[in-house]
């Protein structure tokens, strides 16, 4: 399952995730965002999240 928010619809909801399928499942719209649980990522995104280099923790303010 993914959770998801369309921006042309205006609506979310979950539903049933398919990769290769990009659109809202209310009314197709190309405009939407899901969130999937981390146990439905593949193994391999996973593993390269888990190994690449933490972001910058500086404020970018000038000295």
């Amino acid at each position: 399952m993914a959770r998801f928010r369309c921006a042309t619809c205006g609506r979310k909801g979950e539903c049933d995730y398919e990769s290769h399928r990009h659109e809202c499942p209310l009314c197709q719209s190309p405009d939407v965002v899901f969130a999937l649980a981390i146990d439905e990522l593949p193994e391999e995104l996973v593993a390269a999240l888990l190994q690449s280099e933490p972001l910058d923790d500086d404020d970018n303010s000038e000295d």
